[in-house]
């Protein structure tokens, strides 16, 4: 039996769950406060991947889960998708030895396993230099690479969103919803209350102030990271990882249409404040990356600044370092509720098949 299903939040979490359930021939309603993708999900560095600085954070089986998602995106939408070779420039002073970048690297695609993309590999300082001239060869002692994805994600979001409406999804922006309840009831902002057979509780970053709003009480709960990304007019030929000397931190430059893209920080977000980034952030970014390039980069080279609210979800109280938390999803079933926390790109639409089963 087919039932009714109200999604509210239309990021990619949730445009992912109305295309599983839609093509599985349940009538579903996509609800959210603006537009699709409007918010988390566009403020992304636009990588398809496994995580390989989780690795170090031993969230194997993320990673894995992660990197056979990657495979669904390149074989359902290979245009919006380009597989590159990423390196990690290795210089004097740098936290992670070379050995250890080696060893992270042949892991990663030791745990893609045959949907591996391509073999990870050790290169010396001419080697490194030769692929990547843009490169400052001072205390240059090598590089690591290993392959990867970046994605077409305003391209990738509305072939997702297209793929909704075909199956039949009736989307509703610039609709807020005031709150949900245990039994399958959405009220709106306007105070209109609609019934489905279940509601899911997709709303990212919001999600626990959906639920705090609807007194309803929840295993899980929410801290908010500001991730901001700085944009270039430059250009290079491989994305870069690049190992912060002052915080072990990785920030990834990558090549795009036009220029470049440099992110990201994670910086802890209030509810409520304003999504912005910070001129704090810019230094930093400048300064993680400065002595990497031959031309260092500049203030005043900056084309764009933008930045997105990302939920990390924690059981109970708990909570932790940002950068060591686990960038998994979390569901919890309240009766006729499905509250979903957390999650990435990369695993979306599993994510999206987890909840039809539930809904099944």
């Amino acid at each position: 039996m087919k039932k009714t299903v109200a999604i509210v939040g239309a990021g990619v979490n949730g445009v992912c769950a109305a295309v599983v359930l839609g093509e599985l021939g349940h009538p579903v309603t996509l609800i959210d406060k603006g537009e699709p993708f409007a918010e988390t999900s566009s403020k992304s560095s636009k990588l398809l991947h496994g995580g390989i600085r989780y690795l170090e954070h031993f969230h194997f089986g993320l990673v894995r889960e992660a990197l056979s998602e990657r495979a669904w995106w390149l074989k359902e939408a290979p245009w919006y998708t380009t597989q590159r070779r990423f390196y990690m420039p290795i210089y004097e002073g740098m936290p992670r030895s070379r050995w250890l970048l080696y060893a992270g690297a042949k892991l990663y695609q030791m745990l893609a396993g045959r949907k591996s993309l391509g073999n990870s590999a050790y290169h010396s300082m001419r080697e490194t230099l030769e692929a990547n001239p843009h490169l400052s060869d001072v205390g240059l002692l090598g590089s690591v690479s290993y392959m990867d994805v970046q994605m077409d994600e305003p391209g990738l979001s509305a072939w997702l969103l297209d793929r909704a409406v075909t199956a039949g999804v009736e989307l509703m922006s610039h609709t807020p919803v005031a709150r949900v309840s245990t039994e399958g009831k959405v009220v709106l902002a306007t105070g209109e209350s609609l019934s489905f057979d279940w509601v899911v509780n997709a709303a990212g970053p919001w999600a626990s102030a959906l639920l705090q709003a609807s007194s309803i009480a929840s295993n899980y709960r929410i801290e908010l990271v500001r991730g901001s990304h700085l944009r270039f007019a430059r250009t290079l030929p491989h994305p870069l990882v690049i190992q912060s000397r002052f915080d072990q931190r990785i920030i990834f430059l990558l090549p795009e249409p036009g220029g470049m893209l440099c992110g990201t920080t994670e910086v802890p977000h209030e509810d409520g404040a304003e999504v912005v980034c910070t001129a704090d952030e810019s230094r930093y970014l400048l300064q993680a990356v400065d002595g990497v390039l031959r031309e260092p980069l500049v203030e005043s080279e900056i084309t764009e600044r933008f930045s997105g609210v990302r939920p990390i979800a924690y059981e109970g109280a708990g909570h932790g370092d940002f950068s060591s938390a686990s960038r998994d999803s979390e569901i919890e079933v309240m009766g006729q509720l499905i509250a979903v926390f957390g999650g990435k790109w990369t695993s979306a639409m599993h994510l999206g098949q987890e909840i039809a089963t539930k809904v099944r």
